[in-house]
Parts: C-alpha cells; sequence; structure tokens
C-alpha cells in the first residue's frame, strides 16, 4: 500500500529483492532482504526506491510483514504507472533502496485490536498481526477486511494460516461486488453489524483503519455513529498514484 510521504529524507540503505510473486490478479508483492541493523514498529512504513523506464523513483509504501519475519516486503495494486510497472517487473536479486522506518501507525501491544481494512490496504495491519501471533501477545485481534471479489483477497492464504497459529486473532471478510456462487461470507461494504461483531467481548479496543482516503472517513463516521471515541482510533489513508 502507498501512503502519503511525509516531510524529510530518512536514513537510506541498499537492498536486494528475495522474491517477487503476484498475490492476486491485480496486486503484486516483493520480499527484500532486511538488514540486521534494521528495526522498525509492527507496522511502520518507508520510502522504495526503484529504477524505472522514467528514471529513479522514490514512493511510501507501507511495510506489509512484522519485524518478527526475515524479510521486508511491499505489495501494490498494479497499475499502468512507470513505478508500478518497474514494481512488478522486479525478480530475485534486483537492488532496490529503502528509507526509513517512518510513522506511527503501529500495534498497542496491551490493547485489544479491531483491524480494519479495504483492499491492498491489508499491508500494515498483516504486519500487525503476524507481529501479535509471532510474539504470542496476550490481546485478541479481530480483522474486517473488504475485497471487491474473493479472487481479489489479498494474502487470503497467509491470514489463515495466522488464524490457525494465533487462537486469538480472527479474520471477517465482505466482498463488495461479488456475483460468484460458492461465497457463503458478508457481502457489502463494512458496515454497523460487521464492526460491532468484529468488537463484540474486546475490552476498550483500539481500532487500526488501513485504506483509501474515502474508505478511511466512511469508517471513521461508522465508528463515530458506534460512539468510539477518536482517541481509540488509529488510521492509515493513502492516496493511489498513476
Amino acid at each position: 500500500m502507498e501512503v502519503e510521504a511525509l516531510a524529510g529524507p530518512p536514513r537510506g540503505f541498499k537492498s536486494r529483492v528475495v522474491s517477487s510473486r503476484s498475490l492476486t490478479p491485480t496486486t503484486h508483492a516483493i520480499e527484500v532482504e532486511k538488514p540486521k541493523a534494521f528495526t522498525f514498529g509492527p507496522t511502520q512504513f518507508t520510502f522504495l526506491q526503484l529504477q524505472t523506464e522514467e528514471g529513479m523513483d522514490a514512493r511510501p509504501m507501507s511495510l506489509a510483514t512484522s519485524p518478527t519475519r526475515p524479510h521486508l516486503e511491499y505489495a501494490v495494486r498494479l497499475s499502468d504507472s512507470a513505478y508500478k510497472r518497474a514494481f512488478a517487473a522486479l525478480r530475485p536479486d534486483d537492488e532496490v533502496r529503502v528509507f526509513g522506518p517512518i510513522g506511527d501507525f503501529v500495534l498497542h501491544e496491551t490493547r485489544p485490536a479491531v483491524l480494519v481494512a479495504g483492499g491492498i490496504g491489508i499491508t500494515p495491519l498483516k504486519g500487525m498481526a503476524e507481529y501479535a501471533a509471532d510474539k504470542a501477545l496476550p490481546i485478541p485481534i479481530r480483522l474486517v477486511y473488504s475485497n471487491r471479489s474473493e479472487d481479489e483477497i489479498v494474502y487470503r492464504d497467509e491470514l489463515e494460516a495466522l488464524e490457525k497459529q494465533s487462537p486469538r486473532f480472527r479474520v471477517l471478510y465482505t466482498l463488495t461486488r461479488t456475483s460468484a456462487q460458492g461465497w457463503q461470507g458478508t457481502t457489502g461494504r463494512i458496515g454497523r453489524e460487521l464492526v460491532q461483531e468484529a468488537a463484540l467481548g474486546l475490552d476498550d479496543p483500539i481500532y487500526y483503519i488501513s485504506g483509501t482516503p474515502s474508505m478511511v472517513v466512511g469508517t471513521l463516521r461508522l465508528l463515530r455513529g458506534l460512539g468510539v471515541p477518536e482517541s481509540d482510533v488509529e488510521i492509515e489513508a493513502f492516496r493511489g498514484y498513476e
């Protein structure tokens, strides 16, 4: 997921691509080597600099994996931009440059969490869930995750593996444009009932919202209507680019 840039140049380092793979028909992920000295909170973002057909270009990108995992991971929704084409074309041993970490969208380790994601907005929330599972944090975590269709559920296998790894983690899916037979889950945009189901039984949770600005605004309004104070909400809004 791409997030909005902050002022000031962060520290940078060169790294090499470990893997490059398609996640869904419209999304792509890479893993890059993580220097031993590089640490980050679950989960901040970095700038990722690539060589594109238009020259070097650095974009702010959410880290899609926990600091407990061996590599750094990034994922994007594909488009015809020079940057996205270069991202999808990366192969193992290609060189990239990473600047960061940056940001305060980080999991609180002692309070229950309701994670709310739309599409590729899953990236930092996946990292949070991985961190909680790997660290065996004693907090329940619920993920409300909206996608257009079943084949566009990003990191579905990884999320299901996390549910098996941690009894405290649960995913609630909803699909907004499904017409496929066989889907027995929730449909439509993230609404009051789904968020209430996710928060059921949780003691003083924090809500983490990650997605497009319109998705974030809609979810903020929903939470306000449920009486959730703004101090209990963390957001990561991003704008796509061409």
